[in-house]
């Protein structure tokens, strides 16, 4: 009996230790960041440009087949960083800075 308040400190420090690990498929954050910024620049392109919702999906699925990313893989990353709301904000001001990145760059001149 005098060991399991010990044991249970240990199992609880271990899990806490794993829960800041990335699971297999969850993609870094800069990587995620870059390709849900192209995300949502492609969905006010469509939406902009009123795309029926089957061309605004291949139109999405072209963005992460040029960024080399599964559905499969961005779906579980989405996933993972619903998980944890400080995740979210840590992912949220990146999302902000690329943003706004983005926009200071001039458009190309033709």
């Amino acid at each position: 009996m005098r060991y399991v308040f010990p044991l249970l400190l240990a199992m609880l420090f271990l899990t806490s230790c794993d829960a800041g690990r990335r699971p297999a498929g969850v993609l870094d954050q800069e990587r995620f960041v870059a390709v849900y910024c192209d995300l949502l620049q492609q969905t006010l392109r469509s939406r902009n440009t009123r795309a029926d919702p089957s061309t605004a999906a291949a139109n999405a699925q072209a963005v992460l087949d040029s960024a080399g990313v599964s559905r499969d893989s961005y779906q579980a990353t989405y996933r993972w960083y619903n998980e944890d709301v400080t995740r979210w904000k840590a992912f949220w001001e990146e999302v902000t800075k690329e943003l706004e990145r983005r926009e200071s760059i001039p458009p190309l001149r033709r």
